[in-house]
């Protein structure tokens, strides 16, 4: 495993160090068509640091060629043939460098990343290693990371290393040895922007990924990753009833031993769950099956127990909700969301949310303020999760009101009077009118209440 913080002699590597002639030589190379609005930036992230930058072109009728050439890019065409994995072998057959970084051209590592690769591809590069298992982050419209996992896109250029499989192609041995993998999630990320397309362009990807993962399950019809992924074209499209039917097919051909980091099972058992749990008039013993599969196969994912919370907490059956999320947030903060807990990860608030609601429903107090308190400190101002602490901690008790008021503070601050607002309005909509009054009497002064008009 790579080391965190790579040095050498006290001193961290830059790429600027690295004017040898035994520098690592690292060629980019990726497979492209129709990316002109993507190709400069996919181009430029790396390119102090790269001995080569190959784009093989599968038939652009844009400015995609014109501007990778202009960029000093090496451009190869190769007649597309319904085969991802044939046209990244074609673009890794050209490169000359020790090492091939392959990014698709809406992926990009940022300038700092790109410096560090260097250094760790030396160390890489003396272990012995194949190649790099990175984080991969997906990024919305507005810019923000809805979901992560893990990828590899640097690996050794060899001979014996190539890509299998027509679509959501994996690297592997020719020679069928297991490849040794540096992990360095926690150092590297490749940044994924391909979510944000139009519908349009989603739903013709979608007909061309049927017809794709349809070619490979005739040549492989046991293929359980793959029917996963016939599931997912229609769990997306929102066709719950031919998802479920190809889930459950993958769930038949899955071995009863997976590896841990079996993201595409974990999505499988996921989403087979939450379909059967999100039928009208749906039971526990729908799921159940599809749960205990799930958590024998997988028992370090979190997201199992997060789509039962939800199942249980619509029901009303909050304690089982609270019994669920607590096993949910126990594996994310024990074994992390690499490659794991996609759902939960990205959904950590509104969890945190339905654990204080729930705890809140079931009487478990202690527990209420506890995660309400955690909640607030990354999202202080959630109206609905204040309300209940507010209700939980008695605060229309005329004993209590200044200790509330003490207990808000270590999250607020009073300086702030966006804060101390936030606070009085909470209060008078949760009912507890007559702390609103206290509260508006402690945090601001006479000319203030008058100015803004508090409690008049």
């Amino acid at each position: 495993m790579l080391l965190k913080g790579l040095s050498a002699g006290g001193k961290e590597f830059r790429c600027r160090d690295l004017d040898r002639k035994d520098k690592i030589r690292i060629s980019q190379c990726m497979i492209v068509k129709n990316e002109e609005s993507n190709i400069e930036r996919a181009l430029s992230w790396g390119k102090r640091i790269m001995w080569e930058q190959i784009v093989v072109d599968t038939g652009s009728t844009d400015r995609t060629v014109e501007i990778a050439a202009k960029m000093g890019a090496k451009v190869f065409r190769f007649s597309w043939i319904d085969d991802f994995a044939a046209a990244k072998n074609y673009a890794i057959e050209q490169a000359e460098g020790d090492w091939i970084a392959l990014l698709d051209a809406d992926e990009y590592m940022t300038e700092q990343d790109g410096e560090k690769l260097v250094t760790v591809l030396q160390e890489a590069d003396q272990k012995g290693m194949d190649g790099l298992s990175m984080g991969w982050q997906q990024i919305d419209e507005e810019g923000r990371i809805f979901s992560s996992g893990t990828q590899v896109r640097v690996f050794r250029n060899h001979p014996d290393i190539r890509y299998r499989r027509r679509i959501h192609e994996q690297l592997e041995s020719v020679s069928g040895r297991k490849l040794r993998l540096g992990d360095v999630v926690m150092e590297l990320s490749v940044f994924h922007t391909g979510y944000q397309s139009k519908a349009m362009a989603e739903r013709k990807a979608s007909e061309r990924n049927r017809h794709l993962i349809l070619e490979e399950l005739k040549d492989h019809p046991n293929d359980y990753e793959m029917l996963g992924y016939m599931g997912d074209e229609y769990y997306i499209s929102g066709n719950m009833k031919e998802a479920e039917r190809w889930y459950t097919s993958s769930i038949a051909q899955m071995p009863l031993q997976i590896e841990e980091y079996d993201q595409r099972s974990a999505v499988t058992l996921a989403r087979a769950l939450s379909i059967a749990l999100d039928k009208e008039g749906a039971l526990w013993e729908h799921g159940k099956s599809v749960y205990q599969r799930a958590v024998k196969a997988l028992p370090k994912e979190a997201d199992f127990d997060y789509i039962a919370a939800q199942f249980f907490a619509g029901q009303g059956q909050a304690s089982q909700a609270v019994k669920h999320l607590e096993l949910a947030f126990e594996k994310l903060n024990v074994y992390g969301c690499s490659n794991k807990a996609l759902l939960l990860a990205a959904e950590l608030a509104k969890a945190y949310d339905l654990m204080v609601r729930c705890c809140y429903e079931s009487g478990e107090t202690n527990k209420c303020v506890t995660y309400g308190v955690n909640y607030l400190r990354f999202h202080k101002y959630g109206m609905a999760v204040l309300s209940r602490l507010l209700r939980v901690l008695d605060a229309e008790k005329e004993s209590n009101r200044y200790a509330v008021i003490e207990f808000l503070l270590k999250i607020y601050d009073r300086k702030d009077i966006k804060d101390r607002l936030f606070i009085i309005k909470t209060a008078e909509k949760s009912g507890c009118r007559e702390f609103a009054g206290f509260a508006a009497e402690q945090l601001f002064t006479p000319d203030e209440r008058k100015q803004l008009g508090i409690l008049q």
